[in-house]
């Protein structure tokens, strides 16, 4: 004898539920049988170190190089990164990514650093990857080496300028200019004025550094005190080639970067480099190639 199941019987009812409920069994298979897909949040592979450091030439643009080393057996895929201290006012996005690193690979990613902050006394760097590998894909912040002091160097040189031109500002002229002297060599010459901000304090120019690039000279007697209460005080730098050498001026890194050594409040020896603008950079080369005998 067959038996039916009318529409609104409880069997009816009975069934339905049970048909949803395999359905809702086969949905969750389904859905577990993606789980084969690559994973998220997996860790840097064993044998990925990052070390940071600045070259000479990141000096005056402020570059800082962020260099990851893959020494394990499997490509990583960098796409993206940043670098971030507390010697620095906000975090830094890694330049030149995406980037495939084979196996082996070392390479260097620029960051260009911003102000620092001077109230801070220990670096704390940390540099984040968003990466991929065979296992998937991933993201880590993690501590980097830092090489040959950098952090603390460009932290140094940053404040102990800040804290020299709270009191007197520095600014170079506009145009170097070049004559020659009584013995025929030809002499560059470019205005530096120092004029106090009215700031409380005293600060003390001790010296200025020759450069790779020039034998510099500042027209005034060392060490040179100033305070709130002296005069705007209009200065020439006195230039010469260092040697004149060509590779002297086609390697040149920092050769145009004016180094002062000075006393503040917070830096009894303090050292920084006046970073001069492109254009005269590019005056000061045209000049070191016409005193050294390499155009007309």
């Amino acid at each position: 004898m067959s038996h039916s199941i009318k529409a609104n019987s409880p069997n009816s009812r009975r069934a339905r539920i049970a048909m949803l409920s395999a359905l809702l069994v086969m949905c969750v298979a389904l859905v577990a049988g993606c789980s084969s897909a690559p994973k998220s949040h997996i860790g840097l592979p064993r044998g990925v170190t990052v070390s940071v450091f600045q070259n000479r030439s990141d000096y005056a643009p402020r570059y800082l190089e962020v260099q990851v080393h893959n020494r394990s057996k499997a490509t990583l895929t960098l796409s993206s990164g940043s670098f971030a201290s507390v010697y620095f006012t906000k975090a830094a996005a890694m330049h030149s990514v995406p980037y495939d690193l084979e196996p082996g690979d070392q390479v260097a990613f620029p960051v260009h650093l911003p102000a620092s902050a001077c109230d801070k006394s220990t670096p704390q760097p940390r540099v984040t990857l968003n990466f991929t590998t065979e296992a998937g894909k991933g993201s880590t912040t993690i501590t980097p080496t830092v090489l040959y002091h950098a952090l603390s160097q460009i932290h140094s040189h940053d404040c102990a300028m800040e804290s020299f031109e709270k009191v007197v500002a520095i600014a170079p002229g506009t145009k170097v200019t070049w004559a020659r002297d009584a013995s025929g060599a030809l002499i560059s010459y470019l205005p530096i004025t120092l004029t106090p901000t009215g700031a409380a304090g005293t600060v003390t120019l001790n010296s200025i550094d020759d450069t790779t690039l020039l034998l510099m000279s500042l027209n005034t007697t060392f060490p040179l005190v100033l305070s709130a209460k002296s005069a705007p005080l209009d200065l020439t730098l006195r230039a010469v080639p260092s040697r004149c050498e060509t590779h002297v001026l086609s390697e040149d890194k920092i050769g145009t970067v004016v180094p002062f050594h000075v006393v503040t409040s917070q830096y009894a020896n303090g050292y920084f480099g006046i970073v001069l603008s492109n254009t005269l950079k590019f005056e000061y080369y045209h000049y070191f190639s016409l005193a050294c005998g390499y155009s007309g």
